[in-house]
């Protein structure tokens, strides 16, 4: 039981992180159809040539 326990909570773990990436690149993207560059924490995100 434990076993199994272990195993769902580390999917759900990877498919949180996962969306969260994914909620931040897409909020990027669609940021920069609006400004040319987007800087958050320091890292500079532009559209690519």
């Amino acid at each position: 039981m434990e076993t199994i326990f272990k195993f769902v909570f580390f999917l759900a773990i990877l498919i949180f992180m996962l969306t969260s990436v994914g909620l931040f690149l897409l909020l990027v993207k669609i940021l920069l159809h609006f400004y040319p560059e987007v800087v958050f924490l320091d890292i500079l995100f532009r559209p690519a040539l």
